[in-house]
């Protein structure tokens, strides 16, 4: 191909030089003995980011995660709402790693961290790492609340999105087949009014509205309610106050019964008790709020740093630079980094992870060259949210957009973020979005799951 590139040039008396395709820098300089090896500790936004930005390198990478797929997470709730299919929103990594020479990947579940020995350690072995690459992510710490785990659904993974999908739709065929309709069972509560709990009560009920009572005439619509309670005095935190009021409005208007200043101090397979008493009753509690970084291997850190009753406790503190201070060949990013540093002003979006990953594989590629790293510096570019059909929210800069426009800017946005199967993710927005069908609603697992504890 270059050579008729060049014939064609030289036809047109035009002497361009072409150059040949260069291998990238760096790429198999030194054996193995003596090239760093980074390994790399969840496969989200973040741990992605910094091992595609790594791909090629002069290090050997290691990537490890309990599932092999990439999960695109913003669009969750669409999967819970059987407006997406599972595999829409997820991609093979040993897919997007193909190129990529110098990167292995293992399905395999990390147990615990010997800082020290800089060694991880999994449940089929372990890896001796130089530089160490933590994106576990956060979960939802449904414990601190009595009930919550026992009863509630978080949505955080494919699997609990899928379980939430099948008790909405058991939900209505129990509804259907019992002679008296128990109180709670088609209301829906949705904890947590950030974007999460906004999304996923506006897509409840337009589903609802546009599909489920279509398809089960013979309940009442009086019976069915979508509540969203929020702790806080407004929705959407960190969005304009013009913006928190008008997402308000629209979800009430929707027929979202949204309740504000409501704290939740327990939960049961009845419904909500919140701290003043008063009482919600719902068989299904679905958890979007508050988040934890515990997980396995910061159990192995906590030890390094016990405090005098004997006890282990999180002492983590990370650098600007993502470092973590007495371990600096260790990075945290992602949204554990935004829970071990509180004093950040850290969202835990997908943005601020994507950035943190490829701040981290800049450092690492500087210290490999005999420089220190840099301290990472958020960048916000903007922040959005769809409320239903035709209706979401952008706020960039002073810019503040809402209704139809902020909706195209929306799925535009996110189909350009989405890795891999656009065009039927774009096929599947106007069956759902335009006709209101839901090609995805099946009741996977008759019986009910508790897959994810």
């Amino acid at each position: 191909m270059l050579k008729l590139l060049r014939l064609f040039l030289q036809k047109k008396g035009r002497p361009v030089k072409v150059h040949e395709a260069q291998p990238p820098p760096n790429t198999s300089v030194l054996p193995n003995s003596l090239r760093s090896r980074v390994v790399i500790v969840g496969a989200g936004f973040a741990g992605l980011q910094a091992a595609q930005r790594l791909a090629n390198t002069a290090f050997d990478v290691v990537l490890l995660n309990r599932d092999n797929y990439h999960t695109f997470q913003p669009l969750l709730h669409q999967v819970a709402t059987a407006e997406l299919t599972p595999s829409q929103i997820a991609c093979p990594l040993r897919k997007l790693l193909r190129r990529a020479r110098n990167i292995s990947f293992q399905m395999v579940e990390v147990t615990s961290v010997d800082p020290v020995a800089q060694i991880v350690m999994t449940q089929q072995g372990q890896h001796r790492y130089d530089f160490l690459v933590m994106a576990t992510g956060s979960r939802v710490p449904l414990e601190r609340f009595p009930g919550a785990k026992e009863f509630g659904f978080p949505l955080k993974t494919i699997s609990q999105a899928v379980a939430l999908r099948d008790q909405v739709i058991r939900s209505f065929e129990q509804a259907t087949s019992l002679p008296t309709l128990p109180p709670g069972l088609l209301t829906f509560s949705v904890v947590g009014g950030g974007a999460t709990g906004v999304e996923l009560a506006g897509a409840l009920k337009d589903w609802i509205e546009r599909s489920l009572v279509k398809d089960y005439p013979t309940l009442s619509c009086q019976d069915i309610h979508v509540v969203l309670l929020q702790s806080g005095d407004r929705l959407l935190p960190g969005f304009s106050p013009k913006l928190q009021t008008y997402v308000r409005r629209h979800l009430q208007q929707l027929g979202i019964e949204v309740h504000l200043f409501s704290r939740v101090r327990q939960v049961s397979s009845q419904g909500i008790t919140l701290t003043d008493d008063s009482f919600v009753a719902s068989k299904t509690v679905v958890w979007t709020t508050g988040v934890s970084s515990d997980s396995p291997p910061l159990e192995m850190l906590r030890q390094v740093h016990p405090i005098s009753n004997g006890e282990s406790v999180c002492k983590i503190s990370l650098l600007p630079t993502l470092q973590a201070a007495d371990y600096p060949n260790i990075y945290f990013i992602g949204d554990i980094a935004s829970v071990l540093q509180p004093n950040q002003s850290w969202p835990q979006l997908a943005a601020v992870a994507v950035q943190q990953g490829k701040a981290v594989a800049r450092s690492l590629l500087r210290q490999s060259v005999g420089k220190v790293p840099l301290p990472f510096r958020y960048q916000h570019r903007g922040s959005m949210a769809i409320l239903s059909r035709y209706a979401a929210v952008v706020q960039i800069g002073k810019l503040e957009l809402t209704g139809f426009i902020a909706w195209i800017i929306w799925l535009g946005v996110h189909l350009a973020l989405l890795r891999g199967h656009r065009s039927s993710t774009l096929l599947q927005w106007w069956n759902s979005q335009g006709r209101g069908e839901r090609s995805a609603q099946m009741l996977l697992s008759p019986v009910a799951t508790n897959p994810f504890f």
